[in-house]
């Protein structure tokens, strides 16, 4: 059976000890080294992020770089590139807060900056943008809502002028647009946003006079001829209209007139037409009854009555 000497234990503890040893000291330094060499990574990454940030700054990606810099003044406290950090944010937000006043279009929104910020840069830059969007701005109601808020009153005058000239253009293109259309739903809906446009009166027999060829042009029933009552007339026709319909009854007549009667179930109306020949159209406020159409050569006195046949 072997075995070891009490002189060889020794050297063996010995030397198991000193390994131990060198092995602590070993652990020690690398330990000590560890910490510094963090130090110094941290440090090159503080000064690559401000790098990055003034880079973001000089190509106005300014969100971007207030991001970068908020990562080093939250993450890295205790190093003095911080207050660089800092002083380089307060200018970024200030370019930042200029770059959407001089992109904002909404009149509300730029009064915000003027009302919540104590620098006067921007209160000036705020005030100069509300001036030039109500300068170049192509909607009415933009300026509609910024007279009606009764802030900044030195705008007021220029608002209401540049409201005025959009107005203006704005019938001239509309006008133009229904001419191109030429339909009568185009000149229904121009009239009623300018009731008191000057050409209005032509306009309503334009209406009438497509409003019969929409009904022309589609299914309808034959409408049978007035009965004419009296000695003839060449120059002027009266025809008196009876409802004898549940609904509202309109009667169109486009020819040497465009004329449009609306009566009530029940009631009787008069109209007077210049003799001639006529297209005359019915229709009735129930979407379910059809309408009707026919052709009148009026040059006297007629009665007619209208209503619905089972």
């Amino acid at each position: 059976m072997k075995h070891i000497s009490a002189h060889r234990v020794s050297q063996y503890f010995s030397f198991l000890f000193l390994v131990i040893a060198l092995q602590s000291c070993k652990y020690e330094a690398k330990k000590e080294f560890s910490l510094e060499e963090t130090r110094t990574l941290e440090k090159n990454s503080i000064l690559s992020l401000l790098n990055q940030a003034k880079q973001e700054i000089e190509d106005k990606n300014f969100e971007d770089a207030i991001v970068l810099l908020d990562s080093i003044i939250n993450n890295y406290g205790t190093y003095n590139e911080v207050e660089d950090a800092y002083s380089l944010k307060e200018g970024a937000q200030q370019h930042y807060v200029l770059n959407k006043i001089i992109n904002s279009n909404n009149i509300d929104s730029l009064i915000v900056f003027i009302t919540d910020y104590e620098s006067n840069e921007i209160k000036d830059q705020a005030k100069n943008r509300i001036k030039e969007v109500i300068e170049t701005t192509q909607n009415p109601k933009t300026l509609q809502d910024f007279l009606d808020s009764n802030r900044l009153p030195e705008y007021r005058s220029a608002a209401k002028r540049r409201q005025k000239d959009l107005l203006e253009q704005k019938e001239n293109e509309l006008y133009a647009e229904a001419l191109k259309a030429n339909d009568a739903k185009t000149w229904k809906n121009f009239v009623a946003m300018y009731p008191d446009h000057p050409k209005n009166k032509q306009i309503e027999d334009k209406i009438i006079e497509l409003e019969v060829n929409e009904i022309f042009a589609g299914t309808y029933g034959e409408i049978p001829s007035s009965d004419q009552s009296g000695v003839a007339n060449y120059v002027s026709s009266d025809i008196n209209i009876k409802n004898d319909t549940p609904y509202t009854l309109t009667i169109r007549y486009s020819g040497k007139e465009n004329k449009r009667i609306i009566i009530s179930s029940g009631e009787s109306q008069k109209l007077i037409l210049k003799s001639g020949e006529y297209r005359v159209t019915a229709s009735v406020s129930a979407s379910r009854v059809s309408n009707y159409a026919g052709r009148e050569s009026l040059n006297g006195s007629y009665s007619s009555s209208y209503f619905l046949a089972n």
